[in-house]
């Protein structure tokens, strides 16, 4: 039967213990994630044409609520899949949308930080999949050298995240006013095609999303409900957040989300003993 962890992973940072929080709202989170549900669709996609063995055995690094949990297994072969989340009540919304689907059986559920995952570190993975969670991380190219740890010979890490030029209308209407935008690093696309990665290759292409909100506040709130407030800054004065909201509505209330999608394989032809194909077992205490 499938699991779920109801306690929040202790094997992390104040900082993501924080997002942990931001994120924990599901219900809200659900009724304003405008882009999570295409760009997850979109991933998924992707994966489906990846080379995959005939039941693949799947780890998913934040779920959310579940868009790409859903169509992961909407169109891949039901196999066994480890659904992780930082956050308790995301992996308790993901568990209830899976079971209100029908879904055949074969996931679990572990409250887990993508960052430090506490599997044990050797392959075991045909697919390590995420979308819209590696821009939380605090050191990307660690993560996911981490993660590329965890896969089989030949496996696959695919991810869709967040890159340069990301809430670009929303930083201009700051900068008209004088201020330097909070926000999170999102790396150039370039950074992210150089990264290294012991064993492995990758490929990165960078597709703009937008998205257009009725106001500056539906577009705060929307931010807000889906846990991108956690940036760390305290928040604008009255006045000056009332001046950019004009500015950044006298350009539509229109966000661009700069999605990153990128795909990492292992070598097929790494020495690494694979004849029981067992998960990596799960090693959190």
């Amino acid at each position: 039967m499938p699991t779920a962890t109801a306690a929040a992973p202790s094997r992390t940072t104040p900082w993501k213990q924080a997002v942990a929080r931001a994120f924990d709202g599901a219900e809200a989170y659900d009724r304003a994630a405008g882009i999570q549900r295409p760009v997850a669709e979109g991933l998924a996609r992707r994966i489906a044409a990846l080379p995959l063995p005939a039941r693949p055995r799947i780890l998913e690094v934040g779920c959310g609520t579940g868009f790409l949990t859903a169509a992961l297994r909407a169109r891949l072969p039901a196999g066994p899949m480890l659904v992780t989340d930082i956050a308790p009540g995301m992996l308790a919304r993901c568990r209830a949308r899976m079971g209100a689907a029908g879904d055949p059986g074969g996931l679990d559920f572990l409250a887990m930080d993508g960052e430090r995952p506490c599997l044990e570190a050797r392959p075991g993975f045909d697919l390590i999949a995420s979308s819209l969670a590696a821009q939380w991380f605090e050191d990307l190219p660690g993560a996911l050298a981490g993660l590329s740890r965890l896969l089989a010979p030949g496996g696959w890490l695919a991810l869709a995240t967040l890159a340069e030029g990301t809430f670009a209308e929303w930083a201009a209407a700051q900068r008209a006013h004088g201020l330097v935008p909070a926000a999170l690093p999102y790396p150039p696309e370039a950074r992210l095609a150089g990264l290294r990665l012991p064993g492995c290759t990758i490929s990165v292409s960078v597709e703009p999303v937008r998205e257009a909100h009725p106001d500056g506040h539906a577009f705060l709130a929307a931010l807000r409900a889906i846990g991108a407030g956690t940036a760390g800054r305290a928040p604008l004065p009255a006045g000056t957040l009332r001046r950019v909201l004009r500015t950044f509505e006298a350009g539509g209330a229109r966000v661009t989300y700069a999605v990153a999608t990128c795909l990492v394989q292992r070598a097929a032809d790494q020495a690494a003993e694979m004849s029981t194909r067992m998960l990596p077992r799960v090693a959190c205490e």
